[in-house]
């Protein structure tokens, strides 16, 4: 049977390998099985790093799986020019469509880390970190409704947040998941929604 440890980073970019590079402590150890998964990086302390270049669907199942017996890091880089904007941030929320529930493990952390990348013979090539946001649990999603909009809709969301209407939406069905926001009406066609006081945890951004 061919070693999946060898085949996983054959195909592995510049920019993966320098982000498990970088994560890396002393004492981590490189494409290890665990639980019928290679990790990409277990560190000293038994965390479970991997890095996502991509989205986030095909993670599901191994968070599933794994995160209720070990500490699990996600690490996703986001490409940027020179500094990070709101809308770059707000975009994490496409990936976090794909299981908003699980940010209220305690086991589970995203790190989104914004890098300087260049382009090299197709391949991604990390220049410089220049940021990492550090995604760990769930009730703060409510620091990315802009203040002073206790009910409002979909189009009025959209317009306080100054993003585009695909990435508000996945926004909206990741804090509803987290119970953050709940729809509490119609007007017209038009859902309403409302903040909710409690029944989740945090979602800090440091």
């Amino acid at each position: 049977m061919p070693d999946l440890r060898i085949i996983g980073t054959l195909s592995e970019s510049p920019l993966h390998r320098a982000l498990k590079e970088h994560y890396a402590r002393p004492g981590a150890q490189f494409e290890v099985p665990v639980g019928g998964y290679i990790i990409d990086l277990v560190q000293a302390d038994g965390e479970l790093v991997e890095v996502q270049t991509g989205g986030f669907k095909p993670l599901r199942a191994k968070l599933e799986r794994l995160l209720d017996y070990h500490p699990m890091r996600i690490v996703h880089p986001v490409a940027i020019k020179k500094r990070r904007t709101p809308r770059k941030l707000l975009n994490i929320f496409e990936k976090l469509v794909s299981f908003p529930t699980l940010l209220t493990h305690p086991n589970l952390t995203l790190d989104v880390v914004f890098v300087r990348e260049e382009k090299r013979e197709q391949q991604r090539h990390l220049l410089e970190i220049v940021e990492v946001q550090h995604f760990f649990s769930a009730d703060c999603v409510a620091q990315y409704l802009p203040s002073g909009l206790e009910q409002f809709t979909l189009k009025q969301l959209v317009t306080g947040m100054k993003a585009q209407k695909w990435t508000v939406e996945c926004f909206l069905y990741c804090a509803r998941a987290l119970e953050i926001v709940e729809q509490v009406g119609k007007q017209g066609n038009a859902h309403i929604y409302a903040r909710r006081i409690s029944g989740s945890k945090a979602l800090l951004a440091l």
